[in-house]
């Protein structure tokens, strides 16, 4: 019989590099998620943002509106 030294020693090199190897995997799910969580937050506030822009955009209309008409007013009175 031949000593088992060298396949303890394989085995446990084997076993690091599996283990190496899965952290790895680990890490690359949990950075995938974290990027989709992210892409989802950018579309979120892309979508904030416009309704936003369409809020100021409608009240711009509103005032210039308000505006005219009492410029108007003011004429015929």
């Amino acid at each position: 019989m031949e000593p088992a030294d060298g396949r303890v020693i394989l085995f446990i090199i084997i076993g690091l590099a599996v283990f190496a190897l899965g952290r790895r995997f680990q890490t690359m799910i949990l950075m995938r998620q974290v990027w989709k969580q992210s892409a989802r937050q950018v579309m979120a506030r892309k979508e904030v943002a416009n309704n936003a822009a369409k809020s100021m955009i409608g009240i711009t209309v509103i005032a210039v509106f308000v505006v005219w008409l009492v410029l108007n007013l003011n004429r015929v009175m």
